[in-house]
């Protein structure tokens, strides 16, 4: 068989045997780039264009992880009421808007009900988000009312102590 081969090889010309030999090289070189490389550059283009998305992502997380260390590392609000108090009063005292509030009741295991006739809508978020992220203070529940003049409201809450 290979004295066969051999003497097929040697009764070829030379064009011939370039074209035996070249034929099936690039064949192969024709299956690696359509099973190989294509499906490469592919998978590279779908890449590149989800990267960007995670990056966000991975940003997002990282300020996400940064704000729960920063939210740990403050002081938990003691779960007494009258402790609870004591912290929503001294926000209040913070944010001048003490005079506003009209009641501030103890109501079971670390909640209180704060009572404000009238006060201004931006003020009542801003104390709440101080006593959110200050103090870890949450609202259990709310009744708002709109107040008689523009831009103020009447403000009944629950709120909770953090932990």
């Amino acid at each position: 068989m290979k004295d066969t081969l051999i003497q097929f090889w040697r009764s070829r010309a030379p064009r011939e045997r370039l074209v035996l030999a070249g034929g099936p090289a690039l064949l192969i070189l024709a299956v690696l780039y359509a099973y190989v490389w294509l499906p490469m550059q592919r998978e590279v283009a779908q890449l590149r264009l989800a990267l960007p998305p995670l990056r966000e992502q991975a940003r997002q997380l990282q300020q996400d992880a940064a704000e729960v260390g920063r939210l740990k590392a403050l002081p938990a609000v003691s779960r007494e009421a009258g402790n609870l108090a004591r912290v929503v009063e001294q926000r209040a005292i913070a944010a001048g808007q003490l005079e506003r509030i009209e009641s501030i009741t103890p109501q079971g295991v670390g909640q209180v009900r704060v009572v404000l006739p009238q006060v201004g809508v931006e003020a009542w978020i801003a104390l709440l988000g101080e006593l959110q992220a200050g103090d870890g203070v949450h609202v259990e529940s709310i009744r708002i009312q709109a107040g008689d003049e523009t831009g103020m409201v009447s403000v009944d809450a629950v709120l909770a102590g953090g932990g």
